[in-house]
Parts: C-alpha cells; sequence; structure tokens
C-alpha cells in the first residue's frame, strides 16, 4: 500500500500546482484588467478621441493583413509554375 501512498500524494501535489498556476493566471488577469480600466478612464477624456479610434481600427486591419499573409498558403506564383512545368517537359524528352 505505500506505493500507492505515494502516487496519490504526487497526484495531490500536481493538483496544488495546477490550482497554484490557476491562481497566479487569475491574478495576473485582474491586474491587467485594472490597468487597462485605468488607461480606458484616461482615454475617454482624450478630445481626439474618434481619430485615435479610427487610428486603432487602421492598425488592427493592417496587422490583420500580415498575419493572413504570415499564416495563408498563397497560390504559386504564376511564371513558377510555367518555369515547373516546362522543366518537367524537358524531363520527359530527356527520359
Amino acid at each position: 500500500m505505500a506505493g500507492g501512498d505515494s502516487d496519490s500524494t504526487a497526484r495531490s501535489e500536481r493538483r496544488g500546482e495546477a490550482g497554484y498556476a490557476v491562481a497566479g493566471l487569475a491574478d495576473l488577469a485582474l491586474s491587467g484588467a485594472g490597468s487597462a480600466l485605468r488607461g480606458l478612464r484616461g482615454l475617454l477624456s482624450r478630445s481626439d478621441l474618434a481619430e485615435l479610434a479610427k487610428d486603432g481600427q487602421d492598425d488592427l486591419k493592417a496587422r490583420g493583413r500580415l498575419a493572413v499573409r504570415r499564416h495563408a498558403k498563397l497560390p504559386e506564383p504564376h511564371l513558377e509554375s510555367l518555369a515547373r512545368r516546362a522543366a518537367a517537359r524537358l524531363g520527359e524528352r530527356d527520359g
């Protein structure tokens, strides 16, 4: 039974560590939310809020375009595909 007790203890310790990790993430999120709310309060008192919002929207669109280009599979360029076909044809004639 000693082996069973050590397994149970190890599982209990892992649960405790996971709980601490979750609590740490929650604390981090709450402190970040507090900071964001303080920043939002300062933001709402600005006179150029509409212009600032438009700039933010433009920045988000630009980030989105960059992210899509970075992660999307783009079609092969036309000249590249023509060169591959020509090379394949030459390979068929030679072989």
